[in-house]
């Protein structure tokens, strides 16, 4: 699996921007947030050993927040297609379960981005 280096100070990808990698966290700190009015929004901070991007590959949908690397971080990449295969192995009950959820997840954030609420 390919690994990505980030230094403190950089994003990783900003909300908006197509996605087609998720990651997941070996060393460091991610902040994930989201811009609310104008104001950026800290939604959450991601330690090592927790995924996130996986929502644009799920939905296939642009990224729904930024992430910026809070300290040195080292990522391992997830491809969209190393994902399609893990979903493929899923029974179709956990498939479908991940695909309501996900959607679900980016419904309430966008309304809730909607009328100005940050969605933490």
């Amino acid at each position: 699996m390919e690994t990505r280096d980030v230094p403190a100070g950089r994003f990783i990808f900003r909300e908006g921007e197509v996605g087609d990698l998720a990651f997941i966290v070996t060393e460091g700190v991610v902040e994930i947030s989201r811009e609310v009015n104008g104001k950026k929004v800290l939604l959450g901070k991601v330690p090592k050993g927790g995924l996130f991007g996986e929502m644009a590959l799920l939905n296939d949908e642009p990224r729904m927040a930024s992430a910026f690397a809070y300290d040195n971080v080292k990522l391992l990449v997830i491809s969209r297609v190393q994902m399609a295969k893990k979903m493929v192995d899923l029974d179709p009950f956990h498939r479908a379960l991940i695909d309501v959820l996900s959607n679900h997840v980016r419904s309430v954030a966008d309304k809730l981005g909607d009328a100005g609420i940050p969605a933490s």
